[in-house]
């Protein structure tokens, strides 16, 4: 058994040892001071790579009067030297119910938030134009296009910051009809008639939708895509064996 006096010993030398040791780790930190950095992935900001568009993107068919389309957007514009940008727009008619066409309304938080429009986009240099408005079809929408019928419209341009953007539009035939929206880019879509389009609002289950459009072109691409079909079904039913 130990005495009080030998377990006062015992504490005060054992306090010595402490404090000497603290004493060590504060002298070697204050020399070498050991820096916790972050982890990479928490100081940047990762983006997911896009999914790779499916194979059948690129086995759609094409109207012989289309042949201008089909060249890369590169050659397109190296032949066209004032136009500097190329976007490509698909209008998609259901195809169960042929008196209605796709419209998607743009995301709150992208350029021109929570207005309406069809689908498309900005093509890449290495493809063609109508490769383009498939690629963006399927991107927005979820929609693969099988046969591009025709250009609806004239091309559409406009400037920003001394650069000329021009659009064209095709009015596309597609498989299916699911649609998978890119939240990021869309939130909403809806297939309308040539009547909502002219009034600019949808009623659907007794919930009224007001449609404003990103553009002007947006109407006037729909109005056109709605006079050039009802004249190719007439066309049609004159002629059988002119049928698309």
């Amino acid at each position: 058994m130990y005495s009080d006096v030998q377990i006062s010993m015992q504490l005060r030398s054992l306090h010595v040892t402490c404090s000497n040791l603290f004493a060590i780790m504060r002298a070697h930190v204050a020399v070498e001071p050991f820096h916790i950095h972050p982890p990479l992935f928490l100081s940047q900001r990762i983006s997911m790579a896009p999914k790779p568009p499916p194979g059948t993107l690129s086995s759609f068919i094409a109207s012989p009067t289309l042949f201008p389309f089909n060249v890369q957007v590169k050659d397109y514009l190296n032949s066209h030297p004032s136009k500097h940008h190329i976007v490509a727009a698909a209008l998609v008619f259901s195809p169960y119910n042929p008196t209605h066409v796709l419209i998607v309304q743009r995301s709150a938080t992208d350029y021109v938030p929570n207005l309406w429009e069809i689908p498309g986009g900005s093509c890449d240099p290495d493809e063609s134009i109508l490769a383009g408005a498939i690629r963006e079809l399927w991107e927005e929408s979820g929609l693969i296009a099988t046969k591009v019928l025709r250009q609806v419209g004239e091309s559409y341009e406009w400037v920003e910051e001394a650069t000329v953007w021009c659009k064209f539009s095709f009015e596309v035939e597609v498989e299916g009809l699911e649609v998978t929206l890119d939240k990021e880019e869309h939130q909403a879509f809806h297939w309308i008639t040539e009547d909502e389009c002219r009034k600019g609002e949808v009623v659907r289950d007794g919930r009224r939708t007001e449609i404003k459009w990103a553009n002007e072109s947006q109407v006037a691409v729909i109005l056109e895509g709605f006079r050039l079909r009802a004249a190719a079904q007439l066309t049609s039913q004159a002629s059988p064996s002119l049928a698309a």
